[in-house]
């Protein structure tokens, strides 16, 4: 176990940049969870204001990765509800014309996707 390298991450800036974004996504998905489509540009605007003050030397790996892993994540899903016959049923006002999932889950899939990584790099450097 490595507690330095894990510690120093912890409090670095990208670490400080990561949990701040993941906390404000939070938030705007309790308060603005009935207006999807505010909901999902303000999420657009957060990531893409995480991209631009990042100092991560992978951003365009990163960006790449959680585009698609978004939109395959929105797709599959979709596919899921109507195949599951409707089990899971978002609300009317929020899905997409022609998918069966809300609009701002796109933003929510690249949050997961920063999120792994990032547990993923905390696991790594406090078991290495």
């Amino acid at each position: 176990m490595n507690f330095n390298k894990f510690s120093k991450y912890i409090c670095s800036n990208e670490s400080l940049y990561i949990l701040v974004l993941i906390v404000i996504i939070i938030f705007n998905l309790i308060f603005l969870s009935d207006k999807p489509t505010i909901l999902l540009v303000s999420n657009i605007l957060i990531i893409v204001l995480y991209f631009i003050i990042t100092k991560r030397s992978d951003k365009k790996i990163l960006a790449i990765t959680a585009l698609n892993f978004a939109f395959w994540g929105v797709v599959i899903e979709s596919f899921i509800i109507k195949k599951s016959n409707f089990a899971l049923n978002y609300k009317k006002h929020t899905q997409l014309n022609f998918l069966y999932v809300p609009s701002w889950l796109f933003t929510v899939y690249i949050i997961f996707v920063i999120s792994s990584l990032y547990t993923y790099e905390c696991v790594r450097l406090f078991l290495t």
